[in-house]
């Protein structure tokens, strides 16, 4: 015992004389390293006991340990290095406090998957502390590494560092896994720093799949089943942050869709669940036969733009969202740049300075290609709908409720400000009922056989989960998978295909999950293909009802939306 200290401190003169600065040094290193890890295990596991946490965040803290024996001759290179992790500490900690987020596969993704736009609405409340804060925490860290007492270590201990945090890692990581029968990933991902790296390596091998190469030359061999005289309009509108329950025509006390609440022809369905709360997973599912049971089926098939193209219709993707994420945008942009007209909003600014595109700019688009081009259609428009920060989504005329974030700060979100922002959400709600109604009164114009189906990818958390803390959709639950689906159908519709209509509200009441909009939407306009399931489509007498699973991104795995519920 007295040569492994003697050998530990051979190359530390500078503790013995200056023990308080050394001791200040070392703790202070091992503190700001550790403190995004302290702050994911107080804000998801404060509910264990002490010790529990306390191996874990010994456990998360060996992991940085485990290269000690290849910079024995150079602890502080290896410090140095580590300003790899410290950087990003502050925005680990700011998304742990503020929305929950781990810094692991989610955060990555959610990363990657980010535009300029999000950034500045969503980062707008928080920029003024993070820049600071990050300055401050790298300068606390830098002068921690620089008054260390010491360069070099003993071999001798740098291996014995790395081997016991080996074992230690090895033997405590083998009985979780064998105890909670955790994948590799999940294992991971519950030790920071080891989560970072076990995100990127599982965003990669998602993002590796990120083509449609898989699909080939993939053909659903769609045809129509009749060859009525009339012309054919059927639109599609994906929502964006919608929740059922926030709809006066969902039974909402405000007055949020007066358009939609006296629209003829329209039915709204009161139980549909979406396939996931994040927008990357569940627009693939509406658009493609995707399940939370078979998600990568959206790399290896095509979407409902090619079964359409091959009944014979002219297709078109109207988007008010951006196909120019940071890095990665998943498959919705791949799919929908198969259609043979795709426009996307051009909210893009490498200075922020981004001027707001309001959903109705699509709908012009929408009328030109109706006018433009005489044969059978079918569209998409994809809208930005009720997506944060609420009081961009609508002009300044749809601004009825008050406060607002039109006459107070929202951002950043916090309790002072929750009437403002229930009230920016209600009057974007407001806003969307406008486009959808006007949507419907473009199609109605033309007397064409036509159908209109809302739906919307997820709701948002409005402090329903925490009255300390707007969620956005960041987690499941059943405000952020509860969504509206709205149907119309016009009078030539109803004339000719009166037995659909009848059998929509027949299974109105029923079960309906993201699954079923792919089936419904091709039955709806009377197209069979192969491997077809009309079990599946909300307009067959066969409808069986969904068994509602979604997909939850933190396991990517899939779950049974009864189980929020219990």
């Amino acid at each position: 015992m007295v040569s492994f200290k003697a050998n530990f401190f051979a190359n530390m003169p500078f503790f013995r004389k200056n023990p308080i600065t050394s001791l200040a040094a070392i703790a202070g290193c091992i503190t700001l390293l550790v403190l995004p890890g302290l702050f994911a295990l107080n804000k998801r596991e404060s509910h264990q006991p002490f010790f529990y946490n306390a191996a874990q965040l010994i456990t998360s803290f060996l992991f940085m340990l485990l290269p000690a024996a290849l910079f024995y001759r150079n602890i502080k290179l290896y410090l140095y290095l580590l300003l790899i992790l410290i950087i990003p500490s502050t925005l680990f900690i700011f998304s742990i406090y503020y929305f929950d987020v781990w810094p692991g596969f989610e955060m990555v993704v959610l990363s990657l998957q980010t535009n300029l736009t999000e950034v500045r609405e969503i980062g707008a409340g928080y920029v003024k502390w993070y820049l600071p804060l990050t300055i401050v925490y790298v300068v606390l860290y830098l002068l921690c590494v620089k008054a260390l007492p010491f360069k070099r270590i003993s071999l001798f201990a740098a291996i014995s560092i790395s081997v016991l945090s080996c074992l230690v890692i090895g033997w405590k990581l083998r009985f979780e896994k064998h105890l909670y029968k955790f994948n590799n990933y999940d294992l991971l991902n519950r030790y920071y720093p080891a989560s970072v790296a076990s995100g990127i390596a599982q965003a990669y091998s998602i993002l590796k799949k990120n083509n449609l190469s898989a699909a080939g030359n993939f053909s659903f061999g769609a045809y129509k089943k009749d060859s009525l005289p009339h012309r054919q309009i059927y639109l599609f509108i994906i929502g964006e942050a919608s929740r059922y329950d926030r709809w006066q025509v969902n039974g909402y006390d405000s007055v949020t869709s007066p358009r939609l609440a006296v629209r003829e022809g329209l039915l709204s369905f009161p139980d549909v669940i979406s396939g996931s709360n994040l927008t990357w997973m569940s627009v693939p599912q509406m658009i493609t036969r995707a399940t939370p049971d078979n998600i990568d089926l959206q790399f290896k098939e095509k979407s409902i733009i090619t079964a359409f193209k091959e009944a014979g219709f002219r297709t078109a993707w109207l988007s008010n969202q951006s196909d120019k994420e940071i890095f990665w945008g998943g498959t919705i942009n791949l799919h929908a740049k198969t259609a043979d007209a795709a426009v996307f909003s051009p909210t893009q600014s490498p200075n922020f300075e981004l001027e707001d595109y309001y959903d109705e700019r699509l709908l012009p688009l929408l009328d030109s290609i109706i006018n433009i081009d005489n044969r059978d259609l079918f569209i998409v428009l994809h809208t930005m709908g009720n997506h944060w920060d609420y009081a961009r989504r609508y002009p300044e005329d749809f601004d009825y409720y008050q406060p607002s974030g039109y006459t107070t700060s929202i951002n950043p979100p916090d309790m002072s400000s929750r009437l403002a922002i229930s009230n920016s959400y209600d009057n974007s709600i407001l806003y969307a009922d406008y486009v959808i109604d006007s949507a419907i009164d473009i199609i109605n114009r033309h007397n064409a056989l036509s159908y209109v189906m809302y739906l919307s990818d997820h709701g948002d958390d409005l402090f329903d989960a925490s009255e300390e803390q707007i969620d956005f959709h960041l987690k499941a639950s059943p405000i952020t998978l509860h969504v509206p689906l709205f149907l119309w159908t016009s009078p030539l519709y109803n004339q000719v295909h009166g037995f659909k209509t009848a059998q929509l509200a027949q299974n109105r009441d029923k079960k309906i999950g993201s699954e079923n909009t792919f089936f419904s939407l091709l039955d709806l306009a009377n197209i069979d293909f192969k491997g077809n399931d009309l079990t599946k489509s909300i307009a067959s007498p066969s409808f069986s009802g969904s068994i509602q699973k979604f997909f939850d991104n933190d396991d990517r795995k899939a779950y049974y939306y009864k189980d929020l519920l219990e």
